[in-house]
């Protein structure tokens, strides 16, 4: 499919970082264990501490996208917690409603937590994005509150 770019997109790191998303995961040595390197600025140890979260672990994200995605008001402790059945899963709720209800034009999934912003040790640039059917067609509309135009935004609508 095409890319909104002319150089090469870092495909492994498109793919392992949106499957990080889907999991959950708020974990960036995960990634980086996987030589997807995106997160380990923002997850190391001078970075936490230069935001105040001298307590938290190296790598520990806080409430980022995936926690956002599959456990949306879940109160967040920490990235190696379990947090099965809590928050709302926006994300399984978008595919049930894709399947049973197509026409409804309120298939949204938003990253945007006001409450947890201050937990984030980055918050959202893909904020929110909207998904709809026409004629049996899946589409999505995506909104951004900032962007890289050279890495970023290819990465994130790929």
């Amino acid at each position: 499919f095409p890319l909104l770019t002319t150089k090469r997109v870092f495909w492994k790191g498109v793919l392992e970082e949106l499957l990080w998303f889907i999991k959950g995961s708020t974990n960036a040595k995960e990634l980086s264990s996987k030589g997807v390197k995106i997160w380990d600025a923002n997850g190391s140890r001078d970075f936490l501490d230069s935001l105040g979260f001298s307590a938290r672990e190296e790598g520990d994200l806080g409430p980022v996208y995936g926690f956002q995605w599959r456990h949306f008001g879940a109160e967040y402790r920490d990235m190696d917690s379990d947090y099965s059945g809590q928050g709302v899963d926006q994300l399984q709720r978008v595919i049930d409603t894709i399947k049973t209800n197509p026409d409804d034009r309120r298939i949204i999934m938003c990253a945007w937590n006001p409450r947890d912003l201050p937990l984030m040790a980055l918050p959202p640039c893909h904020a929110l994005c909207q998904f709809y059917v026409v004629n049996g067609e899946l589409s999505c509309q995506l909104y951004q509150r900032s962007g890289d135009m050279g890495l970023g935004v290819p990465f994130n609508i790929a």
